[in-house]
């Protein structure tokens, strides 16, 4: 489900399933995170993966400078700045689930995607995952819907542009 920063081309972060382009809170397109639906939208960030280290660090609007680092994902794990500290991590992706910290614990859940069946499916035939809070499977508990499929990295971008991280 889940490959590398290059998932998918275009990925999208809906505030409900009704998948209304306009009520777009923020999108993934080219490794560049931005608020709205439009290309010309502001740039939350902009996505750089490290091969060599096995990471994506997740840059402060148009930038891959190293003082712009905001986040970094390793392992799943999104980290504070470049930290390489347990003390650093912020939120760990696993199996389907965002967990507060570095911990897979049950009772440490923030958010889990579920694939759901939209009220109007997508255009582009792309899967639409539910973004709930914590273990929730209640539509009221529903916090997003994002349209496609995506790497940890692109995840945490959208959710940290939304403001829901």
């Amino acid at each position: 489900m889940w490959g590398s920063v290059h998932a998918q081309d275009r990925v999208h972060l809906y505030p409900d399933d009704q998948l209304v382009y306009r009520d777009m809170l923020a999108h993934v397109e080219h490794n560049v995170v931005r608020l709205g639906p439009s290309w010309s939208g502001e740039v939350a960030y902009t996505l750089h993966a490290d091969n060599m280290w096995e990471e994506t660090h997740l840059h402060l609007g148009y930038s891959t400078s190293a003082l712009d680092i905001a986040y970094t994902v390793r392992e799943g794990k999104l980290c504070l700045g470049d930290s390489r500290f347990s003390g650093g991590i912020l939120y760990t992706y696993h199996e389907g689930s965002i967990f507060i910290g570095d911990s897979t614990f049950p009772l440490d859940v923030a958010y889990t995607l579920r694939e759901e069946v939209p009220a109007f499916p997508s255009p582009s035939g792309a899967p639409v995952w539910g973004i709930y809070k914590e273990d929730s499977r209640s539509w009221t508990d529903r916090v997003a819907v994002m349209e496609g499929l995506a790497s940890p990295a692109q995840i945490f971008g959208l959710l940290a542009a939304a403001g829901l991280l």
